[in-house]
């Protein structure tokens, strides 16, 4: 505030005046006042020499320093990494790691390894070929794997493990030894949670299994999608099959549609495996139960059960020649089932009790006798009969032969059929039928001969038992024999003669 002498208000000349009154040594905060030779005023600032050590400046030095230190440590330590990296990968691609990982994969399978064209980089492993031989006292005989792809943890470069998420081969080929009885094979062994070679799942989209000798194989299974997993809440290893052509000696074709098997040391547990039809996408053929080929009874039994499936995808295309449809398993204590005894030449068995599908027919063709009957009671039915009722059998096949017994097909008002048809590997068939007709088509027919062939009406049809021989193609029966056999006597026509006209006339 200003002094109260002052005015409060100064016109510009009085400030001027005031400023030039000021003594020239009064001090200004910061500086010295003085008059330069034009007669102006300045403030002249008197700068003080920096010093070596300003308290202001020490913090900031302080920082930089650590900075700079921070970031010679990180370089040095990303060169280091990128040093040990690059010397991993250098170290896993050597022949030493090669054949380390080789002993290793030898130690956790109990084969010899051949493993061609190794190679890692930080995020996976890749080998061109990989081949796993077992000693001759071992239920596996070989895995072949091509274009094998691993992906893998950087744990895996320091060489004590391999171990990873997943491993991927292109194909692979999986030879099963077939031994003798006497000599069974050592137990396969199981991975470990402590193994060295630990990945999650093991992928190969065109795997092939072979039992027995590979140039001859009994039981073949071709381009099948096949999951590998070792570790499971079930502490079973799972191998899980996806489509496929399967190839059983003397048996039709099949094709695998799915399968799921869980496998122990000297078994395999088929928790479900269904098959189809090699040109049928509707019937299923499936399987489950525990296969034990290695143990002191080697024969292996396993339930079967079929939903629509074609007669001929069973018993093959010589028998279905005569009998071809859809059929059902039926409930029996006695059948449904399919047993396998492995061996240098494996045997198997087939029983099934079998009924007709769900709006489904039998249809019966090619017996020599049929056209035969036909003709006899004039109705093109009985040249091919369908039959849609009462349809039931029992279906053995054992090895290349196939039996149907306990035949019982029957239309009503008709035919039926009732008996055994075998048909052996060289097309070979033989049997015994009872062919029954209706009684109403019989008397309908007004034929003499039917009426002399056919026994008397029983269960509302007349029957007559025919022998089945010959060829499947061509089967013979001797229908026509017995039919040609039967004696007409003619009967003379009843003679009228013409009365005459006294016989008419004459009283009685």
């Amino acid at each position: 505030m200003s002094a109260p002498s002052d005015p409060e208000k100064y016109s510009i000349d009085e400030i001027m005046e005031r400023l030039k009154r000021r003594p020239a040594d009064e001090s200004i905060d910061h500086g010295e006042l003085v008059t330069r030779s034009d007669g102006t005023q300045a403030i002249r600032v008197h700068r003080k020499k920096r010093r070596s050590h300003q308290p202001i400046k020490e913090p900031s030095k302080s920082q930089l320093h650590f900075r700079i230190l921070q970031i010679s440590g990180l370089l040095i330590f990303l060169l280091l990494a990128l040093f040990g990296a690059g010397s991993a990968i250098v170290f896993a691609n050597s022949t030493l790691f090669r054949e380390r990982l080789s002993n290793k994969i030898a130690a956790t399978c109990g084969a010899s390894v051949e493993l061609q064209q190794f190679r890692m980089n930080p995020t996976s492993a890749n080998a061109s070929a990989l081949t796993l031989t077992w000693p001759g006292d071992s239920a596996l005989e070989s895995l072949s794997l091509k274009g094998l792809k691993a992906d893998i943890s950087p744990i895996s470069f320091l060489g004590k493990s391999m171990i990873g998420k997943e491993v991927s081969a292109a194909e692979g080929t999986l030879t099963l030894r077939a031994s003798p009885s006497m000599s069974p094979p050592k137990e396969i062994p199981s991975p470990e949670e402590n193994s060295v070679i630990r990945f999650g799942h093991y992928i190969i989209p065109k795997f092939h299994i072979m039992f027995g000798d590979p140039t001859a194989a009994s039981i073949r299974l071709r381009d099948s999608e096949a999951t590998f997993i070792p570790q499971n809440p079930t502490q079973r290893p799972q191998l899980l099959l996806t489509r496929g052509q399967v190839s059983i000696t003397g048996w039709p074709k099949l094709r695998m549609d799915r399968s799921h098997i869980e496998l122990s040391s000297l078994d395999a547990n088929i928790v479900s495996m269904r098959l189809r039809h090699e040109t049928d996408s509707l019937g299923i053929f499936q399987l489950s139960g525990i296969i034990s080929p290695y143990t002191t009874n080697p024969t292996s039994t396993l339930a079967v059960q079929l939903q629509s499936f074609l007669l001929s995808g069973i018993v093959g295309t010589e028998l279905s020649r005569l009998v071809s449809g859809r059929i059902d398993t039926l409930p029996s204590n006695s059948s449904n089932f399919l047993s396998l005894t492995p061996g240098q030449i494996p045997d198997s068995s087939l029983s099934i009790s079998f009924g007709n599908a769900l709006a489904s027919t039998i249809d019966v063709t090619g017996f020599q006798f049929l056209p035969v009957l036909s003709q006899a009671l004039n109705d093109k039915w009985f040249a091919n009969p369908v039959f849609d009722s009462e349809i039931r059998g029992l279906l053995r096949r054992i090895d290349g032969s196939v039996t149907i017994s306990d035949l019982n097909l029957e239309s009503k008002d008709r035919m039926a059929l009732r008996g055994t048809i075998t048909v052996m590997p060289n097309g070979e068939s033989s049997g015994e039928l009872e062919v029954g007709i209706a009684e109403g088509m019989i008397k309908t027919s007004e034929n003499q001969r039917l009426e002399s062939v056919f026994t008397p009406s029983k269960e509302g049809f007349r029957w007559l038992t025919l022998k089945i021989g010959g060829n499947a193609k061509a089967p013979t029966d001797n229908f026509k024999v017995l039919y040609d056999s039967v004696v007409i006597e003619a009967t003379p026509a009843p003679t009228r003669s013409i009365p005459t006209f006294e016989e008419l006339t004459k009283p009685k």
